[in-house]
């Protein structure tokens, strides 16, 4: 199933999360909650340098850790979350930082700060499965390593 991402936005986009398997910006779940705190920044002392030798072809960009990738036995076992902020942030809300997204989720809504939202995980896999059968997800807030809130099977989110 997709769920669309609609409301007070520039871009109206949808999400499949049948896709984010194949996705290289998932993440394992355990490895998010262990390495949350620790989130290493990678830093260039001269940037105009090294990107004018990516344009000019002289050097090859290093590979960030989010970009590894998995083996096959790890994604028929594995338990993956996806971080939802590039994709919050595509839609280019209408408030800016000061928006609302509203999470639509067993017959009920929760609505958190966009502001907040390099906390928000999109779980859609565990132990190599789909979360529901109908492909629906929960949205996770981690933040410390911990799982401050769990919104279960997420069907809708909107922007106020």
């Amino acid at each position: 199933m997709i769920i669309q991402i609609m409301g007070n936005v520039r871009f109206q986009i949808t999400l499949d999360p049948s896709t984010w398997i194949f996705d290289d910006r998932k993440e394992e779940l355990d490895k998010v909650l262990a390495n949350d705190a620790d989130q290493e920044q990678i830093e260039f002392s001269d940037s105009r340098e090294w990107s004018r030798q990516i344009i000019e072809g002289t050097t090859k960009p290093p590979t960030l850790k989010s970009e590894k990738k998995f083996k096959k036995q790890e994604l028929l076992d594995g338990t993956f979350v996806i971080c939802l902020k590039p994709f919050l942030e595509y839609t280019e809300p209408e408030r800016g930082e000061d928006a609302m997204i509203t999470f639509t989720h067993d017959d009920s809504t929760t609505i958190l700060p966009y502001n907040q939202r390099h906390k928000f995980y999109a779980h859609f896999s565990k132990d190599g499965k789909r979360l529901y059968d109908d492909g629906f997800i929960d949205i996770l807030v981690i933040d410390g390593g911990k799982i401050e809130n769990r919104l279960e099977h997420v069907t809708g989110i909107s922007f106020e």
